[in-house]
């Protein structure tokens, strides 16, 4: 347990716009200096224990002329401010806890960040928050806050400094390529910003990857309303963008699991992933395993076959396992909540697909009516049972024994 002096507080109030979470607080400038870092060094990702990813080609540089002209702003304008909030990154795994509310009245919530975990000056593996818009500002106001404590010319300003508040947009496991994203939307101008610059600013090499191709069919399922055979999207706006912690599973599919998801079915690990990140498409030929259902076909540009397999897979899911009534167990709201409205439903289905996926290779086919024809050897299994309670646990151990049961009635014949 983290004792209190390497533990701080912060008092926020959550946000939702649309499907994207954050916290929206305050903190001063020597507090923040103590938990992120300007660093050439970006982090990309997180793995599945919420370790940071890192690459090294990946880099992101403070201009050090606009660092400057800010630094002299502050030291010479008394009435210097920037009430813009900056935008921050957390990884879920300096959080002692997910935010919790705490003063119902006012909406309070209290994000709680483990410094001691905290390590800004690693040069092999660093862990802190990370800025995506407004490094600038913060950079500014450290190197002012340096100087005076070199010098130590004026006792005065260097409290005021230090105790500089920053209004802050706090979002937890963003993935680099959200904060592009965000930043670029952020960044609008009537002049429509290029999307090589944004990624130039953010270090992020303009030729496609798999992370980028992966967070392209997230957003698009996320936003498809209506199939084109009039059937509803599976994902429409299911997907939370940016999310809370993840904890027991016990919640719809996030956006950072839904991406890492794609990426295991193109890539064998998280790690080889991220080396793979900047290799051409080409390279791909090789070096997957029985899982990486989808790298021949990124390998190949086959981009949209990917999209259309999870699309018409998941329509099957939704139209195979209903009610007496025929309503979805898929569909929230529609159904008693159950484990196909959560994150281990999700992964269990996706373990049943890389099962599939052979078959559909044989038989050239990825349509909605192929995928019925093996989930519907499954359309009895239990979700819920007379009393209404839940057969399978929202934990990891809940995903595989769905997984477990659903392979013994789906493919207990084809295999034997």
């Amino acid at each position: 347990m983290s004792s209190k002096i390497n533990t701080l507080s912060i008092f926020s109030q959550k946000v939702i716009q649309n499907s994207v979470e954050f916290f929206i607080g305050k903190i001063t400038a020597k507090e923040l200096i103590t938990i992120v870092s300007v660093t050439n060094r970006a982090i990309t990702g997180f793995n599945e224990d919420g370790q940071p990813l890192y690459n090294d080609y990946i880099q992101r540089k403070p201009n050090p002329s606009r660092v400057n002209s800010i630094k002299e702003y502050l030291l010479s304008d008394q009435e210097a401010c920037f009430p813009n909030n900056i935008l921050i990154s957390i990884p879920s795994i300096l959080l002692l806890k997910e935010p919790e509310l705490i003063f119902q009245k006012n909406e309070l919530y209290e994000l709680l960040i483990d410094k001691s975990k905290v390590d800004v000056l690693s040069t092999d593996k660093p862990l802190y928050l990370q800025i995506f818009d407004g490094q600038h500002r913060f950079r500014g106001v450290q190197v002012a806050i340096e100087e005076l404590r070199g010098n130590n010319s004026d006792p005065e300003k260097l409290n005021q400094l230090e105790n500089f508040e920053f209004t802050v947009s706090y979002f937890i496991d963003a993935e680099i390529e959200f904060q592009a994203m965000l930043f670029s939307i952020i960044n609008r101008t009537p002049v429509k910003v290029s999307q090589d610059l944004v990624f130039d600013l953010f270090g992020l090499t303009t030729k496609d990857s798999p992370q980028k191709t992966a967070l392209a069919i997230v957003l698009q399922l996320n936003g498809l309303k209506i199939t084109d055979k009039g059937d509803k999207g599976p994902f429409f706006k299911r997907v939370r963008l940016l999310a809370k912690k993840e904890k027991g599973f016990d919640s719809p599919i996030s956006q950072g699991i839904f991406v890492k998801t794609i990426l295991n079915l193109i890539s064998p690990t998280p790690s080889k992933a991220e080396r793979e990140r900047l290799d051409n498409r080409k390279q791909f030929l090789s070096g997957g395993n029985e899982r990486t259902i989808f790298r021949d076909w990124y390998a190949n540009d086959k981009d949209n076959n990917m999209y259309r397999t999870l699309l018409n897979y998941f329509i099957a899911v939704q139209q195979t396992f209903v009610d007496e009534q025929g309503k979805s167990y898929w569909d929230i709201g529609q159904t008693p909540e159950n484990a196909l409205h959560r994150t281990i439903g999700f992964l269990a289905l996706i373990n049943i697909l890389t099962r599939i996926f052979p078959f559909c290779l044989q038989n050239k086919n990825i349509s909605i009516d192929f995928f019925k024809e093996y989930l519907g050897k499954a359309k009895n299994i239990r979700l819920v049972d007379e009393s209404g309670s839940r057969p399978y646990p929202y934990t990891s151990k809940g995903s595989d024994m769905l997984k477990k049961d659903l392979e013994m009635m789906i493919f207990s014949t084809i295999d034997n």
